[in-house]
């Protein structure tokens, strides 16, 4: 009796073995070919066999033909990914030997940057809640080659899509884990900024600011814009100083850092020094909103203060009312055009109107003062 079970045995045995190998040989014959179809259901019924539920190999064939499939047509096989991975989980469960260790590596490998690649589509396409999944998938199968082994790119993407997701706890999570690790990419500590600015933790904020910074000076533009419109917002002026002079030491061409400084002086009522910045600003910039509408409200209001100074004069002193009344007239005439451009760009502000009247009125300007009353009066 135990003999014929020794050999019913030995019969199952060969019998899955031959069953298996020829499955798999069909399966190389179909993929060499490029028949991804057949060489699918080939593989398939093999899995699917009980004669092959034990046959590392299989498996492994399975993962790697789903891998294919949807490498090659991802929107018609969206499933094939995961099929492909928890096939060669089976393989290397089942190949305690460790036979198919190295070609099993090279399946995850495949199998990991697929997801990244998923990811990434769906991150182009602004599905950000799903794209933080398939960057964690990859992460996490990517891992299991050598689980000591993060893959910085990966959970920089899921920290960022977690971000736009507004995932806050994983965005924590991912953006916390590449700054421990400094890495060089700047909107890790911007987006970490703006996640602790979210919380009213400004320390928190400005420390991420400062990390960056100090980390990659030469490629810190935008967050020594940032910690420098905090620091104004908190009315700390001479940390915003500090760092406005080293921003601009390293960025002499952005206008937005001039146009910050003269914002700066602005509020110290340092108005040449705001006058200069400004001015720094739109030469760098004709078009930069705020630097051209606050310079020419510089000029504006310093025409003014002239014109005030010139009339108390005007009796007492008639060498210096000239002088002041030419200066008045020299500034408000460099006030109209960045005014008149600064309306062009946010034609409903009435300040910029208000101001324009006043110069067209002292000017003389009258068909302009008329076209520009009227719109006023139409505007909300």
């Amino acid at each position: 009796m135990i003999k014929a079970i020794i050999f019913f045995l030995s019969f199952y045995f060969l019998n899955a073995i031959s069953f298996s190998q020829t499955a798999i040989e069909n399966y190389q014959k179909f993929l060499k070919s490029g028949d991804y179809i057949n060489a699918k259901k080939e593989i398939d019924n093999a899995a699917n066999d009980p004669l092959n539920s034990k046959v590392a190999k299989i498996w492994l064939c399975r993962g790697e033909i789903n891998s294919l499939l949807y490498t090659h047509k991802p929107a018609e096989n969206p499933g094939s990914i995961e099929i492909a991975y928890m096939s060669v989980m089976k393989a290397s469960s089942l190949d305690t030997k460790k036979e198919l260790s190295k070609d099993i590596a090279v399946q995850i490998k495949t199998i990991s940057q697929l997801y990244f690649n998923k990811g990434a589509t769906e991150f182009n396409n602004n599905k950000y809640t799903v794209a933080l999944l398939s960057f964690e998938r990859s992460a996490d199968v990517g891992n299991l080659i050598n689980p000591s082994v993060a893959n910085p790119e990966t959970y920089y993407y899921a920290g960022i899509s977690a971000a736009l997701a507004n995932n806050v706890d994983k965005e924590r999570k991912y953006l916390l884990q590449l700054s421990a690790q400094n890495y060089p990419k700047v909107e890790v500590y911007n987006y970490l900024a703006d996640l602790y600015k979210s919380e009213k933790n400004n320390s928190g904020a400005i420390e991420a600011y400062k990390k960056g910074i100090n980390l990659f000076p030469n490629n810190s533009y935008i967050l020594i814009v940032n910690i420098v419109k905090l620091f104004l917002n908190l009315g700390l002026t001479s940390e915003a100083l500090e760092y406005l002079k080293k921003g601009t030491a390293l960025n002499p061409t952005q206008a937005e850092l001039f146009n910050l400084q003269g914002s700066l002086f602005t509020q110290l009522k340092q108005d040449n020094d705001a006058k200069q910045s400004y001015v720094k600003a739109v030469e760098l910039n004709p078009n930069h909103p705020d630097a051209v509408y606050n310079l020419g409200i510089i000029y504006y209001n310093s025409s003014i203060n002239h014109l005030k100074t010139a009339d108390s004069f005007v009796n007492s002193n008639p060498e210096k009312y000239n002088s002041e009344k030419e200066i008045f007239l020299t500034e408000i005439k460099k006030a109209a055009p960045l005014l008149e451009k600064a309306l062009e760009q946010d034609g409903s502000n009435k300040n910029t109107m208000i101001c324009l009247l006043d110069i067209y009125k002292r000017l003389q300007r009258k068909e302009l003062y008329d076209k520009l009353k009227i719109r006023f009066s139409s505007t909300k």
